[in-house]
């Protein structure tokens, strides 16, 4: 062997300059031998700095390589001696020399090829038009299947030069992008990005969509009794002109499902399937027990049974029943989808936030005939025809146009587990479940031919189908984190009672309370027969023979001092928590509510003290939620900053770790439910045990399944209320690090990313469009070069003209890009810095629309309506709002419809900032879609042992065997590539910018966390966590350069099945790309920043036109005078 400074010297050299050496067995008898020897020829093996020593020390495999190959950098000349191919020859004649294999010593010959370096052709930067760095050829040609790249049309480009340099966008220098080294992607399943993510859809939708078609088109047997259901535990089967059977599990691919139980429990109680063959009922074997009462640790679940073969199950918020079925708890794919018809039926024709309190009252005052409501708002008919809040009763009542009325006495809603158990209560309880199922049935056969038109690509129906698929691990920690929480939210709850208790006993005692202090004075002193203050009587408790105070109580800010903005609190019962100003004070400037007290004594409000007051004013504390609400109390957690920035105040020193303790108590209360609610289940509970995870002890493992609404709001977002509303750790918040509490088991990692600013890039994106070319926009130029550092991003341009810090202008920015107007932008502002002086804010703000999105021009000359001109996101505020007026508003990409509550034809040109936000926010969820779809088709093909874990928004999550942890990183890098590359596509850009291909890290992490550095320290959890691993496209490719196991190459066949072959030519349904209008002048005007420069343009044109109409008319009429002697006939005139 080599000695140890030699194999150093050798690796460092490898390492520092990278020469590329192959070991090729070329033997004369090799070359000249059959077929049945060509796995040996040209075989080869690249030494790289990581086996260069494992290598070396193979005898046996070198014993059968007769030739070395050394190929060297061409600039080899130049580097030391150490690197030349001379010197690496002396390496390998040294190392058969210590072997003593005369043999190979004997036959040894080295060749020095000198070869271009990969590094250097892949140094070969694309810049476009705009300055941006684009994928570098060799990627370019996998993710497009094409060579060439398209040039914009060079007036375009003019266009978007002018544009920018008004912008002070210009020239600007791009960030250098680090090099990629090449590797090799999967082939695409196609021609085009596009026909590649159809045909993958496809294959994973095709199978579950036969069979929710299978079930509109087939009815359910009629329900077999009301009031005679076999009370057996487990499931019983009835099917027409047979005896009802007990049986292990429905067998069906097909079901309608529902589940019921008491909330204090969790765990399923009875249940009931319909297929188009049968009826089951299942009941849990702890309600036929002899117990009254429920014990918790009687856990049952509902079996369905593995049957190994797609199945299908649909029920009303579906997501709750799939926490009580038993084979979802287990690592390996059950291969049971679910459908769930609320959501469909909120993605159909359901209703916004902003829209729900208008549809309530119209509802009202609809079924109480309310005829001067309902005449008043006769324009909300159109709206209220065609959508429906989300129950199952209500949704069935709209598709199916009938009424049901509930029961009238649920016992589940009302009732005990003890009148559970009553035969005639059990029955009802049965039948009721039933009768769900029934309605489900036929809701869905209405709706789901619906929800196909308004989604119409095979991705949307297959993201849908793995969204419902979510599925967490923990471990024993969980119990820990739930008893630590609670024992910190009990001892800090504690400690405010007890401090505050102190400070109300150390006032009793003062004497000068009446006369000089502005707090005391508000108590009522009154000596009651206790001979105490009635303020302190109503907080003495004779039992205990103690105060008890609470942060919450009344007297608490009173007891603690508290100031805002250095002048006194008051409570008033009209407006809660106010302020007093003396009169005097002349140098007070208002930016509050001031307070106006009712004259009259019979008034409910009726205040005489504050009005008796002639020195003071008095001012609402400002809330968060805008002016018109009031301060409940100013120890909320929501004004801990204004403590901390000097708007509250207090001179007692106790007053901060009061606020501090009781808004850390707050986080807790306002999540502890929803914790406890967690169906948690660990090996050997209802009969498990065995989740399906490679490994021996599987004790330890917790599995919670996450109760989802995969499409709860209009733009298709997943809504769940635990998981996807869970809060980073913070230090003085009690339970903040119940996301962290989700780990991964033993040689298993959690592999995910957050899309980088994925809403924005989606706008910036809409934006280039018009123009053809990434980066043509000020919004896309700022989006993919704009620099943190020099303050030339998106954010810090807002911070800057705002006065305010750039973490508080991406708030800001969201919300515009959402749709928010002045009005609403200026609301946030007021809320979020409660002292702004609101004069300045709203100059601010207006500033910021104009040079953003810059103003409104009305023409009908140009594109027939209004539209705007002058900002940096002009293009993209134009095109948001052509999508969501359009007749029927679809997606960009997926080409998904809005619900049918926002088209224009029904709300005309109402609820404009919830279209305009559904525009951009449902094409996130497309991005999502194709993101899940392009995984799940990565993971199977190439075996990488992995699981959908989790999504909020634009974070998605994996469950990985360690050992394929980097294989599902890359995947996932890939994935997002082609998902990126298909927005580009479908939006007529054929190109990709290299900064946005690749997600800038992959989390390989323990624990669930938004960085994988955060320690997690909390108030109640005082143990940090071990970092987690964050890896860039480049450290993932230094250990896995191709997606399979053995880094092999990827470009075999591609294997698909029959019905997608099937499928005929792609260009017949594939949608075209987006091509804007041919509109110069549009596109002109928007870029301008005067009306007297749309007008220019406009004068322009017009002449223009009439010049290129006389020169027309003049050839026509020329060539008229030229062939008219010829034409005789009225055939000739025709023709």
């Amino acid at each position: 062997m080599l000695s140890k400074t030699r194999q150093l010297k050798l690796t460092k050299s490898l390492y520092v300059y990278r020469p590329v050496i192959s070991l090729r067995y070329v033997g004369n008898d090799i070359q000249r031998t059959s077929k049945t020897n060509s796995d040996i020829q040209g075989q080869s093996t690249q030494i790289t700095d990581k086996n260069i020593n494992s290598i070396l020390s193979q005898t046996d495999k070198l014993n059968t390589w007769s030739n070395f190959f050394v190929s060297v950098p061409q600039n080899d000349a130049s580097n030391s001696n150490k690197l030349s191919g001379q010197a690496l020859k002396r390496y390998f004649k040294q190392f058969v020399k210590e072997k003593e294999n005369h043999i190979l010593e004997d036959n040894l010959k080295i060749e020095i090829n000198r070869v271009k370096p990969k590094e250097e052709e892949q140094s070969k930067r694309v810049i476009n038009e705009a300055g941006v760095h684009m994928l570098p050829d060799w990627l370019y040609k996998q993710v497009f299947n094409r060579s060439t790249r398209p040039v914009p049309q060079k007036s375009l480009v003019e266009i978007s030069m002018g544009h920018l340099k008004k912008q002070g966008f210009y020239n600007k220098k791009a960030d250098t992008v680090p090099n990629i080294n090449q590797f090799e992607l999967p082939k695409l399943c196609g021609k085009t990005i596009s026909e590649h993510f159809w045909r993958i859809g496809e294959e994973q939708a095709r199978p579950i969509r036969d069979l929710a078609m299978c079930l509109v088109g087939t009815n359910l047997p009629t329900m077999p009794f009301q009031t005679n259901w076999i009370l057996l535990p487990g499931w019983t089967r009835y099917e027409k002109g047979k005896l009802p059977k007990a049986v292990d599990f429905p067998n069906e691919n097909i079901l309608c499902f529902s589940t019921k139980t008491f909330d204090e429990y969790k765990y399923p109680l009875i249940a009931c399937a319909a297929s188009p063959t049968a009826w089951y009922s299942w009941i849990s074997p702890r309600l036929l027990s002899n117990d009254n009462e429920i014990d918790c640790e009687s856990k049952y679940l509902v079996p369905m049974g593995n049957l190994k073969r797609n199945r299908l199950i649909v029920g009303h918020n579906i997501g709750i029943d799939r926490t009580r079925i038993k084979e979802e708890y287990h690592y390996i794919d059950s291969n049971i989808s679910f459908l769930d018809t609320q959501s469909l039926h909120i993605a159909v024709s359901g209703i916004c936030s902003r829209l729900k309190s208008d549809w309530n009252k119209y509802n009202k005052a609809y079924k109480n005939s309310d005829k001067q409501y309902l005449l008043q708002e006769e324009k909300f008919r159109k709206i209220y025809d065609v959508s429906s809040v989300n129950g199952l009763y209500k949704v069935y009542e709209f598709y199916c146009n009938q009424c049901l009325n509930k029961p009238e006495r649920d016992v589940f809603d009302k009732g005990n587990f003890k009148e559970l158990q009553d035969t005639k209560n059990l029955q009802q309880a049965i039948a009721s479940c039933a009768s769900n199922v029934e309605v489900v049935h036929h809701v869905f056969q209405k709706l789901f031919p619906m929800f196909t038109d308004v989604c119409p690509h095979p991705v949307s129906f297959a993201g849908v189908v793995q969204m419902g698929s979510m599925f967490l691990t923990t471990n024993k920690d969980w119990g820990k984190f739930i008893i630590n929480s609670e024992t910190t939210y009990k001892s800090l709850n504690e400690s405010i009672e007890s401090t505050l208790g102190k400070l109300a006993d150390k006032i009793l005692k003062e004497k000068n309370h009446e006369i000089d202090d502005q707090w005391l004075k508000q108590l009522d002193w009154r000596i009651n027969s206790n001979n105490h203050p009635e303020w302190y009587n109503k907080i003495y408790n004779k039992k205990t023979n103690k105060v008890r105070v609470t942060a919450l109580s009344q007297i608490a800010p009173i007891l603690l001092k508290l100031k805002w903005l250095n002048y006194p609190v008051y409570y008033s019962k009209q407006y809660g928590w106010m302020y007093r100003v003396p009169i005097k004070d002349k140098h007070f400037i208002a930016n509050s509510v001031l307070c106006e007290f009712p004259t009259q004594p019979e008034h409910i409000y009726y205040e005489p003290h504050f009005l008796e007051d002639k020195n003071g004013s008095y001012y609402c504390i400002p809330n968060k939620n805008g002016k018109t609400n009031r301060c409940g109390t100013p120890l909320a957690k929501k004004y801990i900053c204004d403590f901390e920035n000097g708007m509250l105040k207090s001179d007692c020193k106790e007053a901060e770790e009061i606020l501090k303790f009781h808004a850390a108590c707050t986080y807790w209360m306002s999540i502890r439910d929803r914790i406890h609610s967690q169906l948690l289940i660990y090996s050997g509970d209802c009969g498990i045990y065995n989740f399906g995870f490679d490994m021996n002890d599987e004790e330890n493992i917790g599995i919670i399944l996450p109760k989802t609404i995969v499409m709860g709001t209009i733009t298709r977002r997943v809504v769940e209320n635990t998981w996807t509303t869970a809060t980073n750790p913070r230090e003085y918040l009690i339970g903040s690090e119940q996301k962290s509490m989700i780990k991964a088991p033993k040689g298993y990692k959690i592999v995910g990313a957050d899309v980088d600013s994925q809403e924005m890039w989606i706008s910036s994106l809409i934006s280039d469009a018009e123009f053809g070319f990434h980066g043509a926009t000020g919004l896309g130029l700022m989006m993919l070069q704009g620099s943190k550092s020099d303050g030339t991003d998106l954010h810090s341009r807002t911070a800057k003209i705002l006065g305010i810090s750039r973490d508080d202008a991406k708030v800001f920015n969201y919300s515009r890009l959402y749709g928010a107007g002045i009005k609403t932008v200026l609301e946030m502002l007021e809320k979020s810095f409660t002292n702004i002086n609101m004069e300045e804010a709203k100059e601010r703000v207006e500033n910021l629309f104009k040079k953003t999105k810059g103003r409104r021009y009305y023409s009908s000359n140009i594109n027939g309506h209004g539209f705007w001109f002058g900002g940096s996101e002009t293009y993209l505020v134009n095109r948001l709002e052509e999508i969501a007026t359009s007749s029927e508003p679809l997606t960009p990409i997926l080409r998904c419809g809005i619900t049918n509550a926002l088209k224009p034809a029904n709300a005309d040109q109402s609820y404009m900032t919830s279209r305009v936000n559904w525009v951009v926010q449902s094409s996130g969820v497309d991005y999502l879609h194709l993101l899940l779809v392009s995984m799940k088709y990565l993971i199977k093909k190439y075996n990488i042992n992995a699981r959908f874990m989790l999504s909020v928004h634009d974070d998605v999550r994996y469950l990985v065997k360690e050992d394929d942890a980097y294989r599902a990183a890359l995947a996932l890098q890939i994935s997002n590539l082609w998902t990126r590359a298909m927005f580009s596509h479908m939006l007529g850009i054929e190109d990709l910018p290299l900064t946005t291909a690749f997600f800038s890290g992959i989390d390989i992490d323990h624990v669930y966390r938004k960085e994988v550095d955060m320690k997690c320290n909390t108030i109640s959890h005082q143990i940090e966590i071990d970092p987690g691993t964050r890896v860039s496209i480049q450290e993932i490719l230094k250990y896995q350069r191709t997606l399979r196991r053995n880094d092999s190459s990827l470009h075999d066949e591609l294997s698909e099945p029959d019905f997608v072959k099937d499928l005929g030519p792609y260009e017949s349904f594939l949608w075209k790309p987006y091509r804007p209008k041919d509109d110069k002048l549009f596109l002109k005007v928007q870029s301008v920043s005067s009306t007297e420069e749309i007008k220019k343009l406009c004068e322009e044109s017009n002449l223009l036109e009439q010049n290129i109409k006389m020169y027309t008319n003049h050839m026509l009429s020329k060539k008229k005078r030229v062939f008219e002697p010829y034409i005789e006939t009225s055939e000739a005139n025709n023709k």
